[in-house]
């Protein structure tokens, strides 16, 4: 590596910031990670169904071959790998409850990120802040663009609870699914599960800066256990009372992004805050760590920071887009047109009206 010694701000800690932070302070340089939520992520989120093991400790060791503690082969919980990445960095290099409100001199060799008016410089910025970034407007002016559909995730103890669900339904057209899988949380074995369903733009919430630390809904809508009966039976709607009743269920509304430019001056975006994809896809997490991963290489394989972050850019734009392009494929089924999806209140009033037809017509 040619580049001296650099201080640089990661905004967001995510496993894509976390990831940064591992990579940048291998090759020498002072990652601080700020982080705009009072605390760590170790107990947080859902379960990933799959991880590029290879990918991540080498991100978190530098060296693939070195010994580390294990992560489990499937069903990965959120908050495991949140951790294992938290504890490859100096715990005083992540600070928590530091909301970055703007960055001052953007266009600058020094910008700086401002937290409650106090402002710090770095040689660059890295914006790792989620689907609803506050630092990508300095990078571009692209905006996140609603599919058509929405996940409803649950997390419920696997105890007593007859899972996972497994149902689809196709209804004028468009498919509705509910599935799951096991995954092992913080207090013991969990059924990690979702329902894919259409929903119009005006019933959801816009992105947010992490998409891991959203709360339980305090009311689920009264429709949502009735539908999934309609849709799927009895023994689905029986585990989705189950998983409102005993554990965390939140909607998830999938918005999709691609980030061209994702770099402006020293200014560079990863994560979310550079792509939104489907879960369907099976690799947001991971692009957000390769992304990382790639910026290292860049810094590592360059002679100068403008250089290094050229490099970053001319990869991560086309990985950014190849992402996008698998999101709104993988979405077609779910919203063919993302601008006309149907309420489920409709839905489920439309198959009640179905089945009461049915139901009359086999008594007449």
């Amino acid at each position: 590596m040619r580049i001296p010694p650099l201080k640089i701000a990661v905004v967001g800690a995510s496993l894509g910031g976390l990831s940064a932070a591992n990579v940048l302070r291998q090759l020498g340089f002072d990652a601080q990670v700020y982080e705009l939520f009072a605390k760590g992520f170790d107990k947080r989120g859902g379960a990933l169904g799959s991880v590029d093991l290879g990918l991540l400790r080498r991100i978190r060791l530098g060296n693939p071959d070195s010994a580390d503690r294990a992560i489990k082969g499937h069903g990965h919980f959120y908050g495991d790998l949140w951790d294992y990445l938290f504890q490859g960095l100096p715990p005083e290099s992540v600070h928590f409850g530091a909301d970055v409100q703007t960055i001052a001199d953007a266009r600058s060799d020094r910008p700086a990120i401002v937290i409650d008016g106090d402002a710090t410089a770095f040689d660059v910025i890295i914006g790792a802040d989620g689907g609803k970034s506050t630092l990508r407007p300095f990078v571009t002016q692209k905006q996140p663009v609603y599919s058509g559909y929405t996940v409803w995730r649950g997390l419920v103890p696997m105890q007593g609870i007859d899972g996972p669900p497994s149902g689809s339904r196709i209804v004028n057209g468009i498919r509705y699914e509910t599935l799951g899988f096991p995954c092992v949380g913080p207090d013991g074995p969990l059924w990690n599960c979702g329902v894919y369903m259409a929903m119009p733009q005006t019933e959801v919430a816009e992105p947010t800066r992490n998409r891991q630390v959203g709360s339980a809904m305090r009311d689920i809508p009264q429709w949502f256990v009735p539908l999934t009966k309609a849709l799927f039976g009895q023994r689905n709607a029986q585990f989705w009372a189950d998983c409102v009743k005993h554990g965390k269920v939140t909607p998830h509304p999938i918005w999709e992004f691609a980030a061209d430019p994702v770099v402006a001056g020293r200014i560079a975006l990863l994560g979310d805050a550079a792509h939104l994809s489907s879960p369907r896809t099976g690799a947001g997490a991971y692009t957000a760590m390769l992304d990382a991963w790639a910026l290292g290489r860049a810094f590592n394989d360059a002679s100068s920071v403008p250089e290094a972050l050229a490099l970053d850019n001319r990869a991560a734009v086309p990985r950014a887009k190849t992402l996008n392009d698998r999101s709104r494929r993988a979405g077609r089924a779910f919203a063919p047109d993302p601008r006309h999806s149907v309420s489920p209140t409709e839905v489920l009033d439309y198959l009640t009206r179905s089945i009461k037809a049915l139901d009359w017509a086999a008594a007449r």
